[in-house]
Protein backbone atom coordinates (compact mmCIF):
# COMPACT_ATOMS: atom_id res chain seq x y z
CA UNK A 1 0.00 0.00 0.00
CA UNK A 2 3.03 2.18 0.52
CA UNK A 3 3.95 1.92 -2.79
CA UNK A 4 0.64 2.46 -4.28
CA UNK A 5 -0.25 5.46 -2.08
CA UNK A 6 3.18 6.91 -0.62
CA UNK A 7 1.69 10.46 0.11
CA UNK A 8 -1.43 9.50 1.30
CA UNK A 9 -2.31 10.36 4.92
CA UNK A 10 -1.59 6.84 6.97
CA UNK A 11 -2.19 8.07 10.34
CA UNK A 12 -3.03 11.10 12.58
CA UNK A 13 -2.45 11.63 16.44
CA UNK A 14 -3.50 14.61 17.69
CA UNK A 15 -1.54 17.22 15.48
CA UNK A 16 0.58 15.34 13.81
CA UNK A 17 0.42 12.46 11.23
CA UNK A 18 2.35 10.31 8.65
CA UNK A 19 1.93 9.48 5.13
CA UNK A 20 2.02 5.76 4.02
CA UNK A 21 5.72 6.45 2.82
CA UNK A 22 6.73 7.94 5.78
CA UNK A 23 5.69 5.38 8.32
CA UNK A 24 6.96 2.19 5.48
CA UNK A 25 10.37 4.31 5.94
CA UNK A 26 10.64 4.62 9.88
CA UNK A 27 8.97 0.98 10.40
CA UNK A 28 11.53 -0.24 8.11
CA UNK A 29 14.31 1.20 9.76
CA UNK A 30 13.22 0.03 13.01
CA UNK A 31 13.02 -3.66 11.47
CA UNK A 32 16.60 -3.45 10.49
CA UNK A 33 17.78 -2.28 13.78
CA UNK A 34 15.47 -4.72 15.48
CA UNK A 35 17.37 -7.41 13.24
CA UNK A 36 20.80 -6.28 13.62
CA UNK A 37 19.99 -7.06 17.46
CA UNK A 38 19.12 -10.67 16.65
CA UNK A 39 15.34 -10.10 16.11
CA UNK A 40 13.61 -12.71 13.43
CA UNK A 41 10.89 -15.34 13.32
CA UNK A 42 10.00 -16.72 16.46
CA UNK A 43 11.58 -13.86 18.52
CA UNK A 44 9.05 -11.80 20.97
CA UNK A 45 9.94 -8.15 21.40
CA UNK A 46 7.94 -6.30 24.19
CA UNK A 47 6.48 -3.51 23.13
CA UNK A 48 5.97 -0.74 25.89
CA UNK A 49 4.67 2.64 24.64
CA UNK A 50 2.36 5.48 25.15
CA UNK A 51 -0.36 5.94 22.72
CA UNK A 52 1.32 7.66 20.01
CA UNK A 53 2.33 7.30 16.28
CA UNK A 54 5.44 5.75 17.57
CA UNK A 55 3.19 3.02 18.79
CA UNK A 56 1.78 1.98 14.84
CA UNK A 57 5.91 2.09 14.27
CA UNK A 58 6.92 0.03 16.86
CA UNK A 59 4.28 -2.62 15.90
CA UNK A 60 4.95 -2.65 12.38
CA UNK A 61 9.00 -2.54 12.72
CA UNK A 62 8.62 -5.91 14.64
CA UNK A 63 6.73 -7.43 12.52
CA UNK A 64 9.01 -5.90 9.51
CA UNK A 65 11.83 -7.76 11.10
CA UNK A 66 9.72 -11.23 11.16
CA UNK A 67 9.56 -10.81 15.12
CA UNK A 68 6.41 -11.30 17.16
CA UNK A 69 5.50 -8.46 19.83
CA UNK A 70 4.32 -8.65 22.89
CA UNK A 71 1.94 -5.51 23.74
CA UNK A 72 2.44 -3.97 27.42
CA UNK A 73 0.48 -1.70 29.19
CA UNK A 74 2.62 1.08 30.15
CA UNK A 75 -0.84 1.97 32.73
CA UNK A 76 -1.01 -1.55 34.10
CA UNK A 77 0.34 -2.77 37.67
CA UNK A 78 4.10 -3.00 38.05
CA UNK A 79 3.38 -6.69 39.14
CA UNK A 80 1.42 -7.36 35.95
CA UNK A 81 3.88 -6.14 33.59
CA UNK A 82 7.27 -8.20 35.57
CA UNK A 83 5.04 -11.54 35.21
CA UNK A 84 4.76 -10.70 31.67
CA UNK A 85 8.04 -9.40 31.34
CA UNK A 86 9.68 -12.42 33.24
CA UNK A 87 7.07 -15.06 31.38
CA UNK A 88 8.04 -14.12 27.74
CA UNK A 89 11.39 -13.81 28.15
CA UNK A 90 11.44 -11.40 25.83
CA UNK A 91 15.48 -10.26 24.41
CA UNK A 92 14.35 -6.49 23.19
CA UNK A 93 11.98 -4.42 24.97
CA UNK A 94 10.51 -1.11 22.57
CA UNK A 95 9.45 1.65 24.65
CA UNK A 96 10.09 5.42 25.03
CA UNK A 97 12.29 6.83 27.74
CA UNK A 98 10.11 8.17 30.14
CA UNK A 99 8.67 4.93 30.52
CA UNK A 100 11.74 3.45 31.26
CA UNK A 101 12.39 4.15 35.25
CA UNK A 102 8.75 3.11 35.46
CA UNK A 103 9.46 -0.40 34.41
CA UNK A 104 10.05 -3.46 36.52
CA UNK A 105 13.16 -5.23 36.40
CA UNK A 106 13.96 -7.30 33.77
CA UNK A 107 17.16 -8.45 31.33
CA UNK A 108 16.20 -7.33 27.89
CA UNK A 109 18.09 -5.08 25.76
CA UNK A 110 15.94 -1.72 26.10
CA UNK A 111 15.63 0.76 22.64
CA UNK A 112 13.37 4.00 23.18
CA UNK A 113 11.70 4.93 20.05
CA UNK A 114 12.39 8.54 20.97
CA UNK A 115 15.60 8.96 22.43
CA UNK A 116 17.24 6.07 20.25
CA UNK A 117 15.48 7.51 17.15
CA UNK A 118 18.96 9.50 16.25
CA UNK A 119 20.30 5.83 15.44
CA UNK A 120 17.29 3.94 14.59
CA UNK A 121 17.12 6.40 11.43
CA UNK A 122 20.55 5.52 9.83
CA UNK A 123 19.25 2.29 8.70
CA UNK A 124 18.43 2.02 5.10
CA UNK A 125 14.88 3.05 4.83
CA UNK A 126 13.91 0.34 2.49
CA UNK A 127 11.93 -3.08 3.15
CA UNK A 128 13.57 -5.65 5.20
CA UNK A 129 14.33 -9.04 3.76
CA UNK A 130 13.23 -11.93 6.17
CA UNK A 131 12.18 -15.36 5.87
CA UNK A 132 9.03 -15.33 7.81
CA UNK A 133 6.44 -17.96 7.55
CA UNK A 134 2.75 -18.00 7.60
CA UNK A 135 2.99 -20.37 10.97
CA UNK A 136 5.58 -18.11 12.60
CA UNK A 137 4.68 -16.20 15.60
CA UNK A 138 3.29 -12.28 14.52
CA UNK A 139 2.39 -11.59 18.69
CA UNK A 140 1.66 -12.96 21.76
CA UNK A 141 -1.74 -11.52 24.21
CA UNK A 142 -1.72 -12.09 27.27
CA UNK A 143 -5.38 -12.72 29.02
CA UNK A 144 -6.62 -10.67 31.85
CA UNK A 145 -5.71 -13.40 34.44
CA UNK A 146 -8.92 -12.67 36.28
CA UNK A 147 -9.23 -16.43 37.01
CA UNK A 148 -5.65 -17.21 37.98
CA UNK A 149 -1.93 -16.15 36.17
CA UNK A 150 -2.31 -14.67 33.02
CA UNK A 151 -1.76 -16.67 30.15
CA UNK A 152 -0.08 -16.12 26.64
CA UNK A 153 -1.96 -16.37 23.42
CA UNK A 154 -0.27 -17.45 20.71
CA UNK A 155 -1.33 -15.89 16.78
CA UNK A 156 0.74 -16.84 14.00
CA UNK A 157 1.13 -14.34 10.75
CA UNK A 158 -1.44 -16.21 8.64
CA UNK A 159 -3.76 -15.89 11.10
CA UNK A 160 -3.42 -12.37 11.58
CA UNK A 161 -3.69 -11.74 7.53
CA UNK A 162 -6.27 -13.86 7.31
CA UNK A 163 -8.71 -12.34 9.76
CA UNK A 164 -7.65 -8.65 8.72
CA UNK A 165 -8.39 -9.97 5.23
CA UNK A 166 -11.88 -11.27 6.14
CA UNK A 167 -12.63 -7.84 8.45
CA UNK A 168 -12.00 -5.38 5.49
CA UNK A 169 -14.35 -7.65 3.12
CA UNK A 170 -16.76 -7.26 6.14
CA UNK A 171 -16.43 -3.92 6.69
CA UNK A 172 -16.22 -2.94 3.05
CA UNK A 173 -13.11 -0.87 3.75
CA UNK A 174 -12.12 1.70 1.23
CA UNK A 175 -9.32 3.95 0.78
CA UNK A 176 -11.61 6.75 1.67
CA UNK A 177 -12.30 5.34 5.15
CA UNK A 178 -11.31 7.47 7.67
CA UNK A 179 -11.40 4.79 10.83
CA UNK A 180 -10.53 5.07 14.77
CA UNK A 181 -8.33 3.24 16.88
CA UNK A 182 -9.76 3.21 20.15
CA UNK A 183 -8.91 -0.34 21.45
CA UNK A 184 -5.88 -0.85 23.74
CA UNK A 185 -2.32 -2.66 22.35
CA UNK A 186 -3.24 -5.08 24.82
CA UNK A 187 -6.66 -6.35 22.81
CA UNK A 188 -6.75 -8.06 19.90
CA UNK A 189 -9.24 -5.70 18.65
CA UNK A 190 -6.64 -3.04 18.18
CA UNK A 191 -5.13 -4.88 15.40
CA UNK A 192 -8.93 -5.18 13.89
CA UNK A 193 -8.71 -1.77 13.70
CA UNK A 194 -5.21 -1.42 12.73
CA UNK A 195 -4.08 -3.26 10.12
CA UNK A 196 -7.38 -3.62 7.89
CA UNK A 197 -7.01 0.14 7.68
CA UNK A 198 -3.62 0.15 6.41
CA UNK A 199 -3.95 -2.66 3.44
CA UNK A 200 -6.68 -0.68 2.14
CA UNK A 201 -4.87 2.68 2.19
CA UNK A 202 -7.41 4.52 4.23
CA UNK A 203 -6.74 6.57 7.41
CA UNK A 204 -6.15 5.72 10.77
CA UNK A 205 -6.51 8.21 13.77
CA UNK A 206 -5.70 6.96 17.13
CA UNK A 207 -7.07 8.17 19.89
CA UNK A 208 -5.79 10.28 22.46
CA UNK A 209 -4.71 8.72 26.31
CA UNK A 210 -8.01 10.67 27.83
CA UNK A 211 -11.14 8.87 26.04
CA UNK A 212 -13.20 11.86 24.52
CA UNK A 213 -16.51 11.93 26.86
CA UNK A 214 -19.63 11.07 25.01
CA UNK A 215 -20.43 14.98 25.33
CA UNK A 216 -17.74 15.51 22.93
CA UNK A 217 -17.70 12.76 20.86
CA UNK A 218 -19.61 14.03 17.83
CA UNK A 219 -17.16 17.24 17.41
CA UNK A 220 -14.24 14.68 17.31
CA UNK A 221 -16.03 12.51 14.65
CA UNK A 222 -16.36 15.78 12.42
CA UNK A 223 -12.59 17.35 13.53
CA UNK A 224 -11.22 14.02 11.66
CA UNK A 225 -14.21 12.85 9.41
CA UNK A 226 -14.03 9.62 11.27
CA UNK A 227 -16.52 7.41 9.06
CA UNK A 228 -15.79 3.44 10.97
CA UNK A 229 -16.01 3.49 14.38
CA UNK A 230 -14.94 0.41 16.70
CA UNK A 231 -16.29 0.97 20.04
CA UNK A 232 -16.45 -0.77 23.34
CA UNK A 233 -20.19 -1.53 24.54
CA UNK A 234 -19.94 0.47 27.47
CA UNK A 235 -18.76 3.86 25.63
CA UNK A 236 -21.22 3.25 22.74
CA UNK A 237 -24.18 2.74 25.13
CA UNK A 238 -23.13 6.00 26.37
CA UNK A 239 -23.06 7.77 23.40
CA UNK A 240 -26.71 6.10 22.77
CA UNK A 241 -27.67 8.06 25.73
CA UNK A 242 -26.20 11.79 25.27
CA UNK A 243 -27.44 11.47 21.76
CA UNK A 244 -30.65 10.81 21.96
CA UNK A 245 -31.19 13.11 25.37
CA UNK A 246 -29.38 16.44 23.41
CA UNK A 247 -29.84 15.78 19.68
CA UNK A 248 -27.70 18.74 19.14
CA UNK A 249 -24.42 16.07 20.09
CA UNK A 250 -25.50 14.17 17.24
CA UNK A 251 -22.36 14.37 14.65
CA UNK A 252 -23.39 16.36 11.32
CA UNK A 253 -20.69 13.92 9.89
CA UNK A 254 -22.90 10.78 9.67
CA UNK A 255 -20.32 7.77 10.30
CA UNK A 256 -21.09 5.38 7.61
CA UNK A 257 -20.39 2.04 10.02
CA UNK A 258 -20.42 1.43 14.00
CA UNK A 259 -18.75 -1.74 15.08
CA UNK A 260 -19.61 -2.05 18.76
CA UNK A 261 -18.57 -5.37 20.72
CA UNK A 262 -16.80 -6.91 24.02
CA UNK A 263 -19.82 -6.85 26.49
CA UNK A 264 -23.68 -7.38 26.10
CA UNK A 265 -24.94 -5.13 24.46
CA UNK A 266 -28.34 -4.04 26.81
CA UNK A 267 -31.92 -3.28 25.17
CA UNK A 268 -32.90 -0.82 26.00
CA UNK A 269 -29.34 1.15 24.60
CA UNK A 270 -30.26 -0.63 21.59
CA UNK A 271 -33.68 0.93 21.79
CA UNK A 272 -31.85 4.36 22.27
CA UNK A 273 -29.50 4.26 19.42
CA UNK A 274 -32.18 3.23 17.19
CA UNK A 275 -34.27 6.84 18.18
CA UNK A 276 -31.10 8.72 17.16
CA UNK A 277 -30.85 10.16 13.72
CA UNK A 278 -27.15 7.93 13.47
Amino acid sequence: QAARTPDGIAVVFEAEQLTYGELNRRANQLAQHLQGLGVGPEVLVALCVERSLAMIIGLLGILKAGGAYVPLDPTSPRERLAFLLTDAQVPVLLTQQRLVAELPDHEAKVVCLDADWETIARENGENPGHTVLPEHLAYVIYTSGSTGQPKGVLVSHGAIAEHCQTTQRAYELEARDVVLQFAALSFDVSLEEILPTLIVGARLVILGPIIWPPAEFHNKISEFGLTVLNLPTIYWQELAREWTEVPALVPTTQPRLFIVGGDTMLPEALELWLRTPV
